[in-house]
């Protein structure tokens, strides 16, 4: 008997995966699972997997998934699947998400006539604990353990019993549709957070590509250095002018910049970086942004192959890398799972997309777990670092309000400067 085209047996099934940019909507359905074992190896181990399965499978498979921060604590989900690509223009996404979504058949979450009290909300480290931690990390620093290092903090979000969390999901991406019109949405069925789970998806709107690979062209869009936008133009244009001045944030985004290209000029015939960072814009932040534009040596690495190499950058990690994962999994409470990992997919060409899994947060039957970090560097001012977490974290939680039935945010400041356009639309 002659197999079924891979993926037609998910036809009209819940999305496992998808990834939404302005300009185009890719969903998949189901696939076959793609693993390797948990811990050192883990990233480069699923690379070569990946590349192996896109050989042998059929024509127009793609590998799509998401992979965790730390490869020796959380295993990677990958699928080799087929994919369905809604191309759309901008203004359009929240209903090309819509649709993608309502193919599963599931009932909106939760239904307007049961909308609630605020959710039960636990922060996890307390701010008092976080504070700490930064004041720890400066230290570090001084004493030049690392010269820079990111700290995570969570929110838990308790569900109401009886509530359906894969609805839940769906719910906050199609809010994070109508709020965040630039970012990258995402919604990924991982690996269960606990043994009693029956499972988890991450669901999020992320301004950070890592890397787009087209053929031999490589263009990567590291974000380090941010500051709160404000709903006066007057005001948000000095925010954003004050980013681009200041001696901390160019230090904090120049760790990221020149760690990637130590890694990148081996692998690269061509490498083009800016002298400078530019501005990014985000509904609640600016960020400063440098777009690099390389030409690969042949043969050129498969995106999923680069992205390996890259991850975990500066800009979620630290530096030196190895040091400052060890400061992270030394000072955290909560594992970071699959937040500053990456979600994106592979072709059979090798090319890809791959973004920063940021702005988030993991739902199971449990609850909601939301995370932010900030960027310690010398001169970073615990109370800064400890507002910024709450501002990143302000996007997930406006979206939770938005399906909880709560009053809606206040709308986003207008962009009065321009900002660099999201890179890495799904073709």
């Amino acid at each position: 008997m002659a197999r079924a085209p891979l993926g037609a047996e998910h036809a009209g099934s819940p999305a496992q995966w998808l990834l939404s940019t302005p300009r185009a909507t890719l969903v998949a359905r189901g696939g076959d699972r793609l693993s390797a074992p948990i811990g050192p190896g883990q990233f480069a181990a699923l690379a070569g997997a990946a590349e192996s399965a896109l050989r042998a499978g059929p024509a127009g498979a793609v590998v799509v998934g998401a992979i965790p921060f730390d490869e020796t604590t959380t295993r990677a989900h990958l699928l080799l699947t087929r994919v369905e690509r809604r191309a759309h223009q901008p203004g359009r996404r929240p209903h090309a998400v819509a649709m993608a979504l309502q193919e599963a058949d599931r009932p909106p979450w939760p239904p307007a006539a049961t909308a609630g009290p605020p959710l039960p909300r636990v922060e996890d480290p307390p701010p008092a604990a976080y504070l700490s931690a930064v004041r720890d990390a400066l230290a570090e620093i001084r004493g030049g353990t690392v010269t820079k290092v990111v700290l995570a903090r969570t929110l838990h979000v308790s569900l109401p019993e009886g509530r359906p969390y894969r609805e839940l999901a769906s719910a906050l991406v199609s809010s994070l549709a109508r709020r965040e019109p630039t970012a990258h949405l995402f919604s990924v069925t991982v690996s269960r957070p606990h043994p009693d789970a029956a499972g988890a998806v991450l669901v999020g709107a992320t301004p950070e590509t890592l890397l787009r690979r087209s053929g031999d062209l490589l263009t990567v869009t590291p974000l380090a250095g941010s500051i709160a936008r404000d709903p006066d133009p007057a005001v948000d244009r000095a925010r954003a002018t004050s980013l681009l001045r200041s001696a901390k944030d160019r230090d904090e985004h120049r760790h990221v910049v020149d760690a990637l290209q130590r890694l990148l000029a081996p692998l690269c015939r061509t490498l083009d970086i800016p002298a400078a960072p530019r501005l990014h814009a985000t509904s609640r932040l600016w960020h400063l942004s440098t777009p690099i534009r390389a030409r690969l040596r042949r043969p050129a690495p498969s995106s999923l192959a680069l992205a390996c190499v890259l991850h975990p950058t500066p800009a979620v990690c630290g530096t030196p890398t190895r040091r400052a994962a060890a400061l992270v999994r030394a000072v955290e409470p909560v594992p970071r799972r699959y937040f500053s990992g990456l979600v994106g997919w592979m072709d059979q060409s090798g090319d890809g997309h791959w973004v920063i899994a940021l702005r988030c947060g993991e739902a199971d039957p449990r609850g909601l777990r939301l995370y932010a970090g900030a960027g310690i560097v010398r001169g970073s001012l615990p109370d800064a670092e400890l507002a910024e977490t709450g501002t990143k974290l302000a996007t997930m939680l406006g979206a939770l309000d938005d399906a909880h039935g709560a009053a809606p945010a206040p709308p986003s400041p207008a962009d009065p400067l321009p900002a660099t356009s999201p890179t890495g639309a799904p073709r």
